[in-house]
């Protein structure tokens, strides 16, 4: 069995290298260490592992700011497998790009698609979309099939991330080149992402603190180094204590993914909640730990920072401790279905 510490380090390796590279040059080099296909099963060229061996590895991209959709990679190659196996097969050879709009959904009039679409990553570099439909599903779409003036990209103002730049899509009277997902399906997609979208938060958040700790230790003021300041080592065990908690809700939600489906909604929504909290506080905290050079282009946290917040955005922790308070008083099911 593969280990996911050795999977994590490579995929890290694998992130720093694709440093000023475009999407195409990124999809090459991960898929040059296989990492493109960690869930895609063999027959599309994959290794067919579970969700939560995708979820160090979006950390891992994260912590190096990754330039690319990795965690749509991930799924789509997994999802196309069946529907659309040339994609598939492509998203894992790292030959194509391709990303989710995870706002909006399209329209379809006379077999073809209409509608904007948006939160779609890079995909003004991507050959493919997928999108939902207001039917329900989803479609794929081969944005470079498309006639010309038929599909519009810009700039997803929502947007935050400048290293993985959000986009809108317009399309007018573009074929769908296959549907790829019923409404369950799409569902559950759109579920593996934000529990991926948690374990970036994490990567984030996890680089900030290290960097955090790094520059307390080493900067001195009046003789000695900040972190002989009891209060800073207060903050910073706050801090870790609040990765580890999301760290823990993380795990435990990818250990019954396929297990008892309400506990597996909880875990879910404890995870998003935790997860967004955490990242959001320890990239904020590190800013503040560096003081004012912690707002320059010359440290990356607020690059993190801004990644967080979008990916938080995504996650709704809002949205997610609400739907837990109200499953607060729900009964529970025996073995036998009955209410407890």
């Amino acid at each position: 069995m593969m280990d996911t510490d050795d999977i994590a380090r490579t995929a890290r390796r694998a992130a720093a290298a694709c440093a000023g590279l475009d999407a195409a040059g990124a999809a090459r080099r991960l898929a040059e260490d296989g990492i493109l296909g960690l869930l895609a099963p063999e027959e599309a060229g994959g290794l067919g592992l579970p969700l939560s061996a995708a979820a160090p590895v979006v950390a891992a991209g994260a912590a190096e700011l990754l330039p690319f959709p990795l965690a749509e990679a991930l799924l789509l190659a997994r999802l196309l497998a069946r529907a659309a196996p040339d994609a598939a097969a492509a998203i894992v050879e790292g030959r194509e790009v391709a990303t989710v709009a995870w706002r909006g959904a399209l329209r379809t009039e006379g077999g073809a698609l209409h509608g904007t679409v948006g939160r779609a990553a890079m995909a003004g570099e991507a050959r493919w979309l997928v999108a939902a439909l207001e039917q329900g599903g989803a479609a794929l779409v081969d944005l470079r099939a498309a006639a010309p003036g038929a599909v519009t990209v810009e700039e997803d103002m929502s947007g935050l991330d400048l290293e993985r730049p959000a986009a809108l899509v317009t399309l007018r009277g573009v074929p769908a080149a296959a549907r790829i997902a019923e409404g369950a399906d799409w569902s559950a997609l759109r579920a593996d992402a934000q529990l991926l979208r948690a374990a970036e938060m994490l990567g984030s958040a996890e680089h900030c603190l290290e960097a955090a700790i790094a520059h307390v230790t080493q900067r001195r003021a009046f003789g000695r180094p900040l972190v002989a300041n009891q209060g800073l080592r207060f903050e910073l065990a706050r801090h870790k204590l609040a990765l580890e908690n999301a760290r823990h809700a993380l795990g435990h939600a990818l250990a019954v993914a396929g297990q008892d489906p309400r506990g597996q909604s909880i875990a879910r929504l404890v995870a998003r909640a935790t997860a967004a909290e955490a990242g959001v506080l320890l990239c904020e905290g590190a800013i503040q730990l560096h003081g004012g050079m912690g707002f320059t282009w010359d440290v990356p946290l607020h690059r993190h920072l801004r990644r967080v917040r979008e990916a938080a955005a995504q996650c709704d922790p809002v949205g997610a401790r609400a739907a837990l308070a109200a499953r607060v008083d729900e009964p529970a099911e025996n073995e036998q279905g009955w209410a407890a």
